[in-house]
């Protein structure tokens, strides 16, 4: 049972959908189960990608939830002040079309050499921490150019988190641990159980798409958060979270019905999918050899060699399990959704700085929008050892590193159409509110990509999924 529990987050919006309401994050609901357990949680953390986390001095101390106080205050602290039990760190869910080692298109840096960097401030400033790799669930704009997709488009989606995009986290946590064997890293499968959870024949496979997620990046309701912190609580924990949490009303209600079977449930397909990150294996002590006694002979041709055993071989993997079978329970049909999709839904992602350089994107359709002037060069001289770079601003931000004005208005142009684009011309000329939020994580642009997962069959543009304000203002 846990007593005290101190997290810090490195996350993006699979952790904390700020934009969701209170409750659509995994600090409310573990610190609601910790609290049932008998335990005490606090929690602190920041927004961002692995390139961003790894390029700032020290981590952000960005949020805060109803019911928890976060223990550090950055005002008068520093983060090596702070005595974190754990620190979780979270990967983009749209970067895993490349191997975990390799660089981004745009770079000379990977995903595991960005976190290297984020660990070498976590071992000095928090030597005591436990740290693991939260798996959020992937992109799902690259199965279906519409929201809601269609559903093949969703058992395909399902099917990936469970295979390829869980592989690929299992080799950025074994090659991580390999390279920093002293952080001792422990994957969070999240993404992998909660959709053998709701794939065709899981325990809540009656759940729609859309009381789910909300759009195509994708964001989840309270009920996914609520299921990813179950799955957390059992990886982070080591024991199921308390069979006695009452599950509240706004939470899917066959979740509630089923509440002690899925806690069972979850904690075999969680055990099952940590064991997939393989740590270096202790070399066995060798097995002494008994000696034979010489034997008494008038022969005194002198004995054959005694040879040692073969070695047996290493043993295999256990398979993964199949998945348990549904609880048979009487499934509630559920109320219709309030967050139906619009015809113009509002966009609650973000256009982050390390997605759009990784796509090609096709070209820009034409649109009212002027191209941007050419920057101009600045000639180098024999005797200039540096450069000055200036900072390149859109829609009134400033431009993250390596990130141009031509590719955010290529991606506008690829998400929006004229009208949109018009309106946000129109929005950002006038002043701006303060009231605009965080960046969170963004649609992905990775269905322009060929994919043997992408849905041919859906022909159509795919419609926003939130406002073009949040697309444009989510970049920092």
């Amino acid at each position: 049972m846990p007593t005290e529990t101190n997290q810090y987050f490195f996350g993006n919006s699979l952790v904390n959908f700020s934009e969701g309401g209170a409750q659509t994050n995994l600090p409310y609901w573990l610190n609601q189960l910790t609290l049932e357990a008998g335990g005490t949680y606090d929690v602190n953390g920041g927004f961002g990608f692995l390139r961003q986390f790894a390029d700032r001095l020290e981590p952000a101390n960005e949020w805060g939830f109803q019911g928890i106080t976060g223990q550090w205050d950055d005002d008068t602290e520093r983060f090596a002040d702070q005595v974190f039990s754990q620190v979780i760190i979270t990967p983009g869910n749209f970067i895993q079309d490349l191997a975990p080692t390799a660089n981004y298109p745009d770079g000379n840096i990977s995903p595991v050499d960005a976190t290297e960097s984020i660990l070498a401030t976590v071992l000095t400033d928090q030597p005591n921490a436990q740290i693991f790799v939260y798996q959020g669930w992937s992109d799902l704009a690259a199965f279906s150019e519409t929201f809601p997709p269609s559903e093949s488009s969703i058992e395909r989606y399902y099917d990936y988190n469970q295979e390829d995009y869980h592989t690929w986290f299992v080799d950025y946590v074994d090659t991580l641990n390999a390279s920093t064997p002293d952080a001792n890293i422990t994957l969070i499968p999240v993404a992998p159980v909660l959709a053998s959870l709701l794939e065709e024949g899981g325990p809540l496979a009656a759940i729609s798409t859309t009381e789910l997620f909300t759009d195509s990046a994708p964001h989840g309701t309270e009920t996914t958060y609520f299921l990813a912190s179950l799955i957390t609580y059992q990886a982070t924990n080591g024991e199921p979270a308390p069979a006695s949490f009452d599950v509240p009303a706004n939470i899917h209600p066959l979740v509630a019905e089923n509440y002690t079977e899925l806690l069972d449930y979850i904690e075999v397909q969680t055990t099952n999918y940590m064991d997939m990150v393989v740590p270096t294996p202790e070399l066995e002590p060798e097995t002494p050899v008994e000696e034979t006694p010489e034997e008494e002979t008038v022969d005194e041709t002198p004995e054959e060699p005694i040879i040692a055993p073969e070695a047996a071989p290493p043993p295999e993997l256990t398979p993964d399990p199949a998945p348990l079978p549904a609880p048979e329970a009487e499934v509630v049909s559920p109320p219709e959704p309030e967050l139906a999709p619009e015809d113009t839904p509002e966009l609650e992602g973000s256009l982050e700085a390390e997605r759009a350089p990784a796509l090609e994107l096709p070209p820009a359709p034409d649109t009212n929008l002027e191209p941007p002037a050419e920057p101009e060069t600045e000639t180098e001289t024999e005797t200039e050892t540096e450069t000055e770079t200036e900072t390149e601003m859109w829609r009134g931000q400033e431009l993250e590193q390596g990130v141009t004005v031509a590719d955010m208005m290529a991606a506008e142009a690829l998400y929006c159409t004229p009208e949109q684009i018009a309106e946000a011309e129109a929005f950002y000329a006038a002043e701006q509110s303060g009231d605009l939020g965080f960046p969170t994580v963004p649609m992905s642009t990775f269905y322009a990509q060929e994919s043997p997962y992408n849905d041919s069959e859906e022909d159509e543009s795919a419609p926003l999924s939130a406002s073009l304000k949040t697309i444009v203002t989510d970049i920092l």
